[in-house]
């Protein structure tokens, strides 16, 4: 456990926020944070894992951070799934003395095993407990902490929805991505401006092929974030004119980007989707096969269905079908943004927290 931390805490009242093992999950959780700190109504605390990455951003901002290891179970054989939950049989009695030492009053859960004994622990001492769930299959930690949560917010609609206990929110975007943004005017591009923004994992199949169909796309722009384990392609992009890259890109320049681009394309991930949408960006999804549950196929479904984004197996002439798709699109120009519900789901997130 950290051991920066104010033991004198006022009295107002203390949400515990956890959430994270990916930048995905990572920035709606500081935007959450960032959201209902504005008026400085409540005490926090980051809970994670120690020496992660979210112990980390929650230093750079300040935020009171508390750590805490859980067994995970997994969802294949392994013999650990023996014995590794009994950690959360042990941790959900040092939370209960923890929520009761930092007097934390309400818990905001995203997603992750860690918070499992977290939400169990503030569930026996009848703490207000609120979790959001990102895609359209949930994991099963989240499955659990629903059955003892006081409300449940959803990004997409699905069957459980009463707008009473399970409630419909959206997605959580940042606010930092229009703090600079003054200006909402489109003018459009002489040529298709397209971004690739595939993450860092499980995406080189992506760069590679992109790399492949480059030369017989010289009509087109591209703004290219490789993240960290992609960097080592950098040199092979700059070879082209019409490339734009970029090691990483931080939210708030995201934004300047956005703003000018008609195409995306882009992973599964839920927050990174509705960024697009709200860009009013057409996005083409290239979903991993065989993830948990096929989450990632279900959220770029759902974005299909609505939105009229296209879908590609990465499996299957990937290089041919995105070459196709880019020709097609090659008049594309979008026309405006989508800004409009932007902050909704910080505000019925914040609304049902603010009641007594």
């Amino acid at each position: 456990m950290s051991t920066h931390i104010d033991k004198t805490l006022n009295s107002k009242q203390t949400i515990a926020l956890t959430w994270g093992s990916t930048w995905g999950h990572v920035f709606p959780l500081l935007s959450t944070y960032n959201y209902l700190n504005e008026e400085r109504k409540y005490n926090f605390f980051w809970v994670w894992e120690e020496d992660s990455l979210e112990e980390e951003i929650a230093s750079k901002n300040k935020i009171k951070f508390l750590s805490i290891p859980a067994g995970k179970v997994r969802r294949y054989f392994d013999l650990r799934n023996f014995y590794e939950p009994l950690k959360n049989l042990s941790w959900i009695v040092f939370w209960i003395f923890y929520i009761l030492k930092y007097k934390i009053d309400i818990v905001f859960s995203k997603w992750g095993y860690v918070s499992l004994p977290l939400c169990i622990a503030a569930f026996i001492l009848r703490k207000k407990i609120y979790v959001h769930e990102s895609d359209m299959t949930a994991w099963i930690a989240n499955k659990i902490i629903w059955k003892v949560a006081t409300k449940t917010f959803y990004t997409f609609p699905n069957k459980k929805i009463d707008n009473k206990k399970y409630i419909v929110a959206w997605q959580i975007l940042n606010p930092e991505l229009l703090d600079y943004l003054d200006d909402l005017e489109i003018e459009e591009n002489e040529k298709l401006e397209v971004m690739i923004i595939a993450g860092s994992q499980w995406s080189t199949t992506i760069f590679k092929t992109l790399l492949t169909i480059l030369p017989d796309l010289q009509d087109i722009n591209f703004n290219i974030v490789l993240w960290e384990k992609n960097m080592w392609m950098r040199d092979d992009f700059k070879k082209f004119p019409n490339i734009l890259v970029h090691d990483f890109i931080t939210q708030k320049r995201l934004w300047k980007i956005l703003k000018n681009k008609d195409i995306a394309i882009t992973r599964w991930w839920a927050t990174t989707l509705w960024e697009l949408n709200s860009f009013w960006i057409h996005s083409i999804i290239i979903p991993l096969k065989n993830s948990a549950w096929n989450h990632q196929l279900k959220n770029a479904e759902y974005f299909h269905s609505e939105f009229w984004s296209n879908i590609l197996d990465e499996e299957n002439n990937l290089d041919l079908e995105l070459f196709r798709l880019l020709q097609k699109f090659k008049d594309l120009r979008k026309s405006g943004l989508n800004l409009e519900n932007f902050f909704k789901p910080l505000q019925v997130i914040e609304e049902h927290i603010d009641k007594k």
